[in-house]
């Protein structure tokens, strides 16, 4: 074989074998797949308005990412994501927007309201549910968006100023005390003949007042329960205020009925929170007083006004006993401190399609702007747990809760002696650090301060609804509620309390005290027809209800005591008068 034979005959195989080696390898290379091209990301920004304005917290995200913010208070957002991506603006009450990015870095949106959405919205009517748009009777809202801003512990004060027709004051200062509401004004003149009704998760609460005046002698009216229930696990407040939305309850909705419906669990992942509040408080405005050269013109003129030139010894402020150059604003030096309020909040929730269910919890503490280790403490924890069965006919809900209030205060209101003390009244405490008598001429304020008065209670609602779907459109229920609240409180007067020169002793101690129990129970069993007859829909509640409230309440005085340590045992006083109603 010559040499360009050779050459040609392994030309003629070498390339049918390199052929036949990339078939083989396509498979192979089909399946390698290319690497994705990097998108490069950049920070989107714009603004969200609708017809009135910009709309502050509005959630922007972006479409099948986690990636997700809110609009500021002047509608503004920053959120990174590609030249590709998807923008998602969602609102309550407005429609939710997709907007592609297109390599914009700017991207400004004009929300537009779901006006199919807000009729949808229902409101609580007692035992029935109604839309906002088919509503007949006069019904006031609001929810726990509009409570959860504002820092109190009392669900009366979420209310104030927020309904029409509803008047609502504060009766003190005094930290832990009670309010008054009246619904379309004054139905009665007996005191506590004003109170509305309160449902609490479908329990009656009851409004009475619980407690004595002089047992609890530094508020102006007595003890309100409703300090128990902490604002921030409400999840929707409901006021019926007109016979029309009241009706259902017969006499016990004349005076209006207010319905409070508490968080519950949602369905979807464990969710924890958290949250913790401080802040401060202080006596806003104080009254104009007289200063010491003022005060003793007008004593010095009324005195000549009388024909009296020689002072009385007793007139120690112009006599000269006192310095009639020292000049004390008294309301600034007694109730010019600054009280701390603290509120530390806790929930969990979460649960499947078929059981939810939710905890929470919350401290709060709250001291006042007198001198002394005085303040306000309570705690509260909430359950509630919901479960049906797989195919939904049957349902059970269940929700308590438990509160504690713990209240220590002086038993005597130092604001009247602030505003009685004469101006060059002589300094709280002598050199030693004692309470400073001046001689036996001036009656030291912070003597009142031996005395306390004190409160304690212990608050349960519970309650269970169970029901069961017979047929289609029929449903068969009933609610067992109970509520339990044991309270007592007492205002003591210590002998410390007067002038150690006036030798008196234990034996005129006195305290006054209170002791309140509470319970009641409920069962409602109900039955509900949904029909529906062509276009024509109805709902058809036939139900029941039997109830019972039991109060017992114990005021009593008492005086002489073997020892001041003895004052809290009633068993060691010498005289005493009690009271049972």
């Amino acid at each position: 074989m010559n040499k360009n034979s050779f050459y040609k005959g392994w030309v003629a195989l070498y390339y049918p074998i390199l052929f036949g080696f990339y078939l083989c390898c396509l498979p192979v290379m089909a399946r390698t797949p290319l690497p994705k091209p990097i998108l490069q990301q950049y920070t989107i920004t714009g603004t969200v308005r609708d017809s009135q304005g910009v709309l502050p917290g509005v959630t922007v995200s972006v479409q099948g990412k986690s990636t997700a913010t809110i609009t500021d208070y002047q509608g503004k957002y920053g959120i990174t994501a590609t030249a590709t991506d998807i923008l998602v603006f969602s609102f309550v009450g407005y429609t939710t927007l997709n907007i592609p990015i297109a390599g914009r870095t700017v991207v400004i949106v004009n929300l537009q309201e779901d006006a199919t959405q807000l009729q949808e919205v229902r409101i609580n009517a007692g035992y029935y549910s109604v839309k906002e748009s088919e509503r007949t009777g006069s019904i006031a809202k609001i929810t726990s968006k509009d409570i959860e801003t504002q820092p109190v512990t009392n669900v009366l004060a979420a209310m104030q100023g927020r309904m029409a027709g509803v008047h609502i004051t504060q009766q003190t200062g005094t930290a832990g005390g009670g309010f008054n509401i009246q619904i379309r004004g004054q139905n009665s003149v007996r005191r506590g003949g004003n109170s509305p009704l309160y449902i609490i998760d479908n329990v009656p609460y009851s409004s009475e007042e619980i407690g004595n005046g002089m047992s609890m002698s530094v508020m102006s009216m007595n003890t309100n329960p409703l300090n128990n229930i902490n604002p921030t696990d409400i999840e929707s407040l409901e006021v019926l205020k007109d016979a029309d939305a009241t009706a259902i309850y017969g006499s016990r909705g004349a005076n209006g009925v207010v319905l409070i419906t508490t968080k519950k669990g949602k369905k979807g992942k464990t969710r924890y929170s958290a949250s913790v509040a401080q802040g401060a408080g202080s006596v806003p405005h104080f009254m104009k007083m007289m200063n010491t050269e003022q005060y003793l013109a007008m004593r010095a003129e009324a005195f000549a006004n009388d024909g009296i030139t020689a002072y009385p010894e007793s007139a120690y402020d112009i006599n000269g006993t006192w310095d009639q150059s020292r000049s004390t604003n008294w309301q600034k030096e007694l109730m010019g401190g600054t009280s701390k309020i603290t509120n530390i909040n806790g929930s969990v929730s979460g649960g499947s399609e078929q059981t939810q269910f939710m905890v929470s919890g919350t401290y709060g503490k709250e001291t006042t702007v007198l001198p002394g280790d005085f303040g306000y403490n309570r705690v509260n924890v909430r359950s509630s747990i919901n479960h049906a069965s797989a195919d939904q006919r049957f349902k059970i809900a269940f929700t308590g809760g438990y509160g504690i209030q713990d209240n220590n205060q002086p038993s005597t209101d130092l604001t009247t002696e602030a505003w009685r003390l004469a101006p060059n009244a002589p300094a709280l405490y002598d050199a030693e650090g004692n309470l400073n008598w001046e001689n036996n001429t001036f009656e030291n304020p912070l003597r009142y301060l031996k005395g306390l008065s004190k409160s304690k209670s212990y608050d349960l609602v519970a309650n269970t609804i169970l029901s069961y779907e017979l047929l289609e459109n029929l449903e068969i229920k009933s609610s067992f509620g109970y509520t339990d609240l044991n309270h007592h409180e007492s205002s003591t007067y210590p002998s410390t309390m007067y002038n150690p020169s006036l030798g008196v002793g234990s034996e005129v101690s006195r305290i006054f005290y209170t002791d309140t129990n509470r319970n009641s129970w409920i069962i409602e069993p109900q039955l509900n027809w949904k029909p529906t007859l062509g276009a024509l829909k109805t709902d058809l509640l036939l139900g029941s209800t039997f109830q019972r409230q039991d109060n017992t309440s114990l005021s009593a005085q008492k005086s002489g005591f073997s020892s001041n340590s003895m004052i809290y045992n009633p068993a060691a006083a010498i005289k005493y008068f009690d009271t049972w109603f």
